[in-house]
């Protein structure tokens, strides 16, 4: 039986400006590359990224139908890192999605995505719970399967009665079957992006980032900051513009979107302006 894509919803205008933080089907999307080049289309954005979690496999694929719809396409990705053991993801921009370097790093990535996704089954397992992994691969064949897919496996087939049960009773980070994800130091995913010819940029800060840690990214040579997102009320982004403009960091914006049934997290509900679109450009290729 095959999964049911869920329908686009009529999205809200945006202007010309440039959602940056956007997920497809190779992750965890349910927009296939080319639906989220079109809905970028849509609400007339003149570009969009797509910036799935640890791969850059959309890219390629999304390619012609930007060329099509006549929306340029910034070649990103967001890669999971580490600082003393909480998970930071470190946004990548105008990327060379062929460099070498980043590729075997990405490679790497969902090879441990992959026995960390093994071990949480087994330990769901020994929780009484059943996931197929086979089953699972064929439901998302091109993602980079996570907890959140185990979360809809479980519900879908009526174990566990919501996603929110799932993460704080099993997967929640300091739950039974929870395994930590592997990944590298921020500085080191930081100079994998700017190896391959990109910017990178903080997505989602969170409430408790110091200024001194956020200092310390940007002297490893962090280049942009998520000033607005999903959920980022005007004082807050008020907030991180400033310290952005502080730090010397670009500051960008994007919807952080995965499917057309989350308010507010539309293809282009939140958009970078070009201005500060054409500051991020100039940055690329630097290294």
């Amino acid at each position: 039986m095959s999964r049911r894509r869920p329908r686009p919803r009529p999205l809200p205008r945006a202007d010309r400006g440039a959602d940056l933080h956007v997920h497809s089907t190779h992750s965890d999307g349910t927009y296939s590359p080319g639906e989220v080049v079109r809905a970028a289309a849509a609400v007339g954005l003149s570009a969009v990224a797509i910036t799935d979690h640890d791969t850059l496999s959309a890219v390629g694929i999304a390619r012609p139908e930007a060329a099509r719809v006549g929306v340029e396409l910034i070649a990103g990705v967001e890669l999971g890192a580490l600082d003393d053991g909480r998970e930071v993801h470190v946004l990548g921009h105008f990327i060379d999605p062929d460099d070498p370097a980043l590729r075997s790093a990405t490679d790497a990535l969902r090879a441990a995505r992959r026995e960390r996704l093994d071990r949480m089954i087994e330990r769901l397992g020994e929780l009484g719970l059943v996931v197929d992994p086979e089953a699972l691969r064929r439901t998302f064949p091109r993602s980079a399967l996570g907890r959140k897919h185990l979360a809809d496996s479980l519900v879908r087939t009526g174990q566990v009665a919501s996603h929110r049960l799932v993460f704080s009773k099993y997967l929640g980070d300091e739950g039974p079957a929870a395994v930590p994800k592997p990944g590298p130091t921020v500085a080191e995913a930081i100079a994998l992006i700017r190896g391959a010819g990109g910017v990178a940029g903080l997505p989602h800060p969170p409430y408790d980032l110091s200024m001194e840690r956020l200092a310390s990214y940007r002297d490893a040579g962090l280049a942009a900051l998520e000033v607005d997102g999903p959920g980022v009320d005007r004082r807050r982004s008020t907030r991180w513009r400033g310290i952005a403009d502080r730090l010397g960091l670009v500051p960008i914006a994007g919807s952080d979107f995965h499917a057309p049934d989350r308010p507010g997290r539309w293809v282009g509900a939140i958009a970078t302006p070009t201005a500060d679109l054409d500051r991020l450009r100039s940055l690329a290729g630097r290294g």
